[in-house]
């Protein structure tokens, strides 16, 4: 009895010297990671009803799992004394399942339980990536400044509301809407990006076309503003210009004095004139040599001022003692004409010294 079912278990592939092992394999239900059971060549997990349901052979494969416990006590009671049912069950249910060394219906297999490693390339980290290449698609909403196309070289031309970079990047100038197209009318190779106002919209416009204005803008015309009158309703001027001082006063130094308009007769001035006052200290340029130009530039036009209230101050210095002169000489040939005439009078009255009789006025018309 030993001998005929150790050569059973030969031929199911099974060793019977380990009975656990052999128990173990012959298990109803498997793990995931264990030995599966192969029915004719398929591989079959009998864990469940639905997977025996599922096999290739279910009639196969719920036989193999009534021998479970038949060989399970078989191999527990080696030493013992086997009945003769328990013998005759295994050899009716083996027969019915067709074991045979050249054609093997069931078979345990173990499969690998720990996962391999993939393949992998070290990327090259030598080079900083440049992310060249469209940064907005066609249609694309852009504001002003946003990058739309890096390049190296010339690829891409700026179009209608675009700009380029000292590196070729192409950004936009207008909220609008990104437009990739062709102008023969400029080149009959070059490829264009442009920005236009309507999403509708098709670039190139036609040569003559009208101006597009922006996002639906209008032009509107601007109401002139209403002139002020020169006298307010009490009777005082509305404003009073202060001219700078010289003879050639500079526009800066004009001051004009408005007045106030909440009933207190005040005048004072605006305050983007009171702004215009103020000289605040520019920043300084990009590079020292700019800055020194700058600075040059400065310093000439600050000598230029000067020079002219300089010349300013001598021309009315000079205008000063002409008008002192000419009064002088004014009052010197009144003073001579009034002596000439006394001097007449004097040789007209004679030796006798006596003055003739003033000489009558003429009658006053009466009103």
């Amino acid at each position: 009895m030993l001998a005929t079912f150790r050569c059973l278990s030969v031929s199911v592939g099974f060793n019977v010297t380990h009975s656990r092992k052999l128990w173990w394999m012959t298990k109803p239900k498997f793990c995931g990671c264990g030995p599966k059971l192969f029915v004719n060549g398929a591989p079959s997990n009998l864990s469940s009803e639905e997977d025996l349901d599922d096999s290739p052979t279910p009639s196969a494969a719920m036989r193999i799992a009534q021998l479970a416990r038949p060989i399970a006590a078989a191999t527990t009671n080696l030493s013992r004394t086997t009945s003769n049912a328990t013998i005759r069950q295994l050899r009716e249910a083996l027969g019915q399942l067709r074991i045979g060394a050249s054609n093997a219906a069931v078979e345990g297999r173990r499969h690998a339980t720990v996962k391999s490693q993939g393949a992998y390339r070290l990327r090259d980290s030598s080079t900083i990536p440049k992310k060249l290449g469209a940064k907005k698609s066609g249609d694309s909403f852009v504001l002003p400044g946003n990058i739309i196309y890096k390049q190296r070289g010339t690829k891409w031309f700026p179009g209608e509301n675009c700009g380029m970079g000292r590196d070729h990047t192409i950004f936009a100038l207008a909220t609008g809407y990104v437009k990739y197209y062709r102008d023969p009318a400029k080149h009959p190779k070059r490829q264009y990006i442009g920005v236009v106002f309507h999403k509708d919209d098709k670039l190139p416009y036609p040569r003559h076309a009208m101006r597009k204005r922006r996002l639906n803008l209008v032009a509107a015309p601007i109401a002139p503003p209403k002139p002020e009158p020169e006298m307010s309703a009490s009777g005082i001027p509305t404003q009073v210009v202060r001219q700078g001082y010289g003879r050639r006063p500079h526009p800066r130094d004009e001051r004009v004095i408005k007045l106030r308009r909440d009933g207190s007769y005040a005048y004072a001035e605006e305050s983007w004139r009171l702004g215009t006052l103020v000289r605040t200290e520019k920043r300084k340029m990009g590079s020292r040599r700019v800055a020194m130009r700058h600075r040059r530039r400065k310093a000439k036009a600050i000598a230029l001022e000067m020079r002219a209230e300089r010349e300013d101050k001598i021309a009315r210095r000079k205008e000063a003692l002409d008008a002192q002169r000419a009064a002088r000489a004014r009052k010197m040939k009144e003073y001579r004409a009034r002596k000439a005439a006394e001097e007449a009078n004097a040789r007209a009255a004679g030796p006798g010294g006596e003055m003739p009789p003033p000489a009558p006025s003429p009658p006053r018309a009466e009103v």
